[in-house]
């Protein structure tokens, strides 16, 4: 059995793409790629359009936060241990 990818020209492309062994196994190694995970294109859209939400519900979050808890990081606190009080 002679190697898969033996010499260049094995395959016809359409849009007049070279046909070297190298295009060959990229294209290979794509459609492995492919078969593999089927819906890895449409979990990365997903996550594409999914990172914006959560930065900007991040940037609501820290803002609530330091909004409610101002008050309490402002107050001074008067704690005198027991060794302190008359």
């Amino acid at each position: 059995m002679p190697p898969p990818l033996a010499s260049d020209g094995q395959v016809e492309y359409e849009d007049g793409t070279p046909a070297t062994i190298t295009q060959m196994a990229k294209d290979v190694s794509s459609f492995l790629s492919w078969t593999a995970e089927p819906e890895a294109n449409q979990r990365k859209k997903f996550a594409m359009t999914a990172l914006p939400v959560i930065f900007v519900c991040g940037i609501f979050a820290g803002y609530y936060k330091r909004f409610r808890f101002s008050v309490i990081k402002n107050r001074r606190l008067s704690y005198l241990p027991l060794s302190f009080k008359k």
